[in-house]
């Protein structure tokens, strides 16, 4: 079993070694002459660059997501009983267990300086580490070549202001792995990588990541609470030309949450984001089914997406509504108030009796599976009631049939296109509401004549949607409650083995609560949040240190 950690071996320690050495070449300063730090050796032009803030913090609260369900699943898939046995046998092969503060010393790192580590292309990589004990710390590394690359021939070099230490195999012209220490620091690199260390270890200080004043901009923008960044300068093969300078990522792991957040500068005019500033609006996410899992909202003002609305229905539509001589974005977009909501549910009707299904719209009618409901208060209802009655009449060129249709004294649009039922939409209580299946539609009917109904969402959710632009929150339990409460029809027959397979998948990701995404603006910046949320499992009790009650002698 422990062949099947191997591959992970090498990677983790080039990646998650942390960085501070004592000893040997003193090595560079970082910028206005402050001391070095693991940025100062990371080329500003590397395809894409990671630094970990303290791989010791990282290292242990990592360690607590062993103890996921879906971690222990996925470890069995691996002919491992737990993740955290698992996990242990990477580290055994490693050498140092990267879960503890205190084995990470011992193995010569220390861990509070960080961890860094630059791609440079798709073959070549190194990372920048921090040395505890020079000494402790290549008698690590010497025991990897050799044990795990098998090359236990070492060399040694003055380059780059420091001590290249070279590990290969015998009569091999190019070696396995190259360390090279200068100052608090050493660069390790594998394969033909290593003759590349000397010239990052003395770049100039305005050639590396210390200096690279769009990251810098970027993390200014971005909240302090941080476990580790990557940086993706523009113009490369990961942020093509002509997008953006370059893309900011930062990662910070909680008890109960792992949270992604990026920035990247806008290249086009302040007013191109226009459609991510917040605007004032109804409330309508009471309005929304209560069986939601998925649950939307957008806050900006509609009459901005003039120039982003092709981006998101998609050519096909695009070219639809050109031929129809429609105008979007004044027969629409211009009518509508901020506040727009979106509910997605599961249909209880769904079929997953030949597995999951193919959800090509073009084939197969999405509202056999899910069903949606998208509800908007637009500024003149007799405007909007005349858009609506516009429909029917280009809904060919959409490729589907709209027919106008009452239901309980309300004119509603019903549409059906080649693979089933479509979207239908209406205008009720002076609301203009999109849903399907039509029986969904009915009971939004009656939902929009009263007064919104409770928040769609879970009380530990509701954060989520306050203050964003854009807000989507997917409720996982919320999601795997409805799959487990599907008829036995659903599973088609004999589908008692598919069911099985599911309730496994879904007991297996009892610890994901939710997803969440948010984007908005700030100082003519991009920014996006997605957060996986967690339910952890509660810890073991430690046993108490206090001694037992003796009995006392009855007198």
């Amino acid at each position: 079993m422990l062949r099947r950690a191997s591959s992970w071996s090498l990677l983790l320690l080039v990646l998650l070694a942390g960085c501070s050495r004592c000893g040997k070449d003193s090595g560079p300063t970082g910028p206005a002459g402050k001391p070095a730090s693991v940025e100062r050796f990371l080329p500003r032009d590397a395809q894409a660059a990671i630094v970990v803030q303290d791989l010791g913090a990282l290292g242990e609260k990592l360690a607590r997501f062993q103890n996921l369900k879906i971690a222990s699943f996925l470890a069995q898939l691996q002919n491992f009983q737990t993740a955290e046995a698992y996990v242990s046998a990477v580290m055994r092969q490693v050498g140092v267990d990267l879960r503890s503060r205190q084995a990470m010393e011992k193995a010569g790192i220390d861990p509070g300086k960080g961890a860094g580590a630059a791609f440079l292309s798709q073959t070549q990589a190194f990372s920048v580490l921090g040395v505890k004990d020079a000494k402790t710390l290549e008698e690590t590394f010497s025991n990897l070549a050799r044990n795990r690359l098998g090359a236990p021939e070492r060399a040694e070099q003055k380059a780059g202001g420091g001590t290249l230490i070279t590990f290969s195999r015998k009569g091999a012209t190019t070696p396995q792995l190259g360390l090279l220490f200068i100052g608090d620091f050493v660069l390790v690199a594998p394969g033909s990588t290593v003759e590349r260390l000397a010239t990052f270890a003395s770049q100039p200080s305005e050639k590396s990541l210390a200096e690279e004043p769009v990251l810098a901009a970027s993390l200014g923008r971005l909240p302090k609470e941080r476990d580790f960044h990557i940086y993706l300068p523009g113009g490369t093969d990961l942020v093509r030309p002509g997008t953006v300078q370059g893309l900011t990522l930062t990662g910070v792991i909680e008890e109960r949450a792992v949270t992604l957040r990026a920035d990247a500068p806008w290249p086009d005019t302040q007013q191109a984001l226009a459609p991510l500033v917040p605007k004032e609006g109804p409330d309508l996410l009471g309005y929304l089914p209560a069986d939601s899992f998925l649950v939307a909202r957008y806050r900006g003002d509609p009459a901005t997406l003039g120039g982003v609305w092709p981006y998101i229905v998609g050519p096909y539509v695009t070219r639809a509504v050109q031929q129809s001589n429609f105008d979007i974005k004044g027969e629409v977009l211009d009518n509508l108030q901020s506040g727009i909501a979106m509910g997605v549910a599961l249909a209880p009707t769904a079929q997953f009796g030949s597995g999951i299904p193919e959800l090509d719209i073009r084939r197969t009618s999405p509202f056999r599976y899910v069903q949606l409901m998208v509800v908007a208060e637009p500024k003149d209802v007799a405007k909007a009631d005349a858009t609506l009655a516009r429909v029917p009449d280009i809904a060919g060129n959409f490729g589907a049939q709209v027919k106008p249709e009452d239901v309980g004294g309300k004119r509603v649009y019903l549409t059906s296109y080649r693979a089933g039922e479509g979207a239908h939409f209406a205008q009720a209580g002076g609301k203009l509401v999109l849903a399907a299946p039509r029986s969904r539609l009915e009971a939004a009917l009656t939902g929009l004549a009263g007064k919104p109904g409770e928040f769609p969402l879970a009380q530990d959710l509701q954060g989520a949607m306050k203050d964003q632009v854009l807000s989507v929150v997917m409720d996982l339990r919320k999601l795997s409650d409805a799959v487990r409460n599907l008829p036995s029809e659903a599973w088609g027959i004999g589908g008692f083995a598919i069911k099985a397979t599911a309730l496994r998948w879904l007991e297996a990701t009892d610890d994901l609560r939710a997803v969440t995404l948010n984007l908005s603006q700030k100082e003519k910046a991009l920014q996006a949040e997605v957060s996986l949320k967690l339910t952890l499992p509660p810890a073991p009790q430690q046993p108490s240190s206090q001694p037992a009650p003796q009995p006392t002698e009855a007198k």
